[in-house]
């Protein structure tokens, strides 16, 4: 009995040694910071491609699904034009994910960043910042052009003011992030001469 109960309790202490071990390894190593190429992207002021990237992202780039707030979903997808001024919200088991403010607003949306930072976003899933940005958005494989489009229509939006709380991991989420489950991805082929509206759309 006594060499059960022993045995017990040296089962029990190497249990909660690597509990505690991998709870202090995955708090010390998710939220790491990732190297990605800058594409060659400059916003154009072309009222053309502004109007090209407007189609995009309210179509079938499907930036109008979560880059608005949850109350006005219904109304984007009955063609209203809605500023992407951010509000979607999803929470589950491995965390509460919010879609950021996209337009230029200094304070709260993306008046801060570069054209280059949002290309490498969208193409490489790294934000400005180094972080991994969640598999919400597949455009890696976005053409060049409609990648410009895309950023010059994201420019050329009015400055909403809409501060929002950030994405939040639960330790699931994070868990996930350091073992290496969900990392960036970058294009897996060639990134396409042919416009985006032209081949299957991969969104959410």
């Amino acid at each position: 009995m006594k060499t059960i109960l022993k045995i017990l309790k040296w089962a029990a202490i190497i249990l909660a040694i690597l509990i505690v071990g991998f709870y202090i390894f995955v708090q010390s190593t998710w939220n790491k910071k990732w190297d990605a190429p800058y594409p060659d992207i400059t916003a154009s002021k072309d009222s053309a491609v502004i109007a090209r990237g407007k189609y995009l992202a309210y179509g079938p780039a499907h930036c109008s699904t979560c880059h608005v707030p949850m109350d006005k979903i219904l109304a984007v997808e009955n063609g209203e034009i809605i500023p992407l001024s951010g509000g979607w919200e999803l929470s589950i088991p491995p965390g509460s994910f919010r879609a950021p403010n996209l337009t230029p607003d200094m304070e709260t949306g993306i008046g801060k960043l570069t054209d280059k930072d949002i290309a490498r976003t969208l193409r490489h899933a790294v934000g400005s910042n180094g972080r991994c940005i969640l598999p919400f958005m597949p455009f890696q494989e976005m053409s060049d052009e409609d990648l410009t489009a895309l950023v010059s229509f994201l420019r050329s939006q009015e400055p909403v003011k809409h501060e929002l709380k950030k994405t939040e991991l639960s330790f699931l989420g994070r868990a996930v992030m350091a073992v290496g489950m969900i990392k960036p991805e970058g294009p897996k082929n060639p990134i396409p001469k042919i416009s985006y509206h032209r081949f299957h759309c991969r969104i959410w």
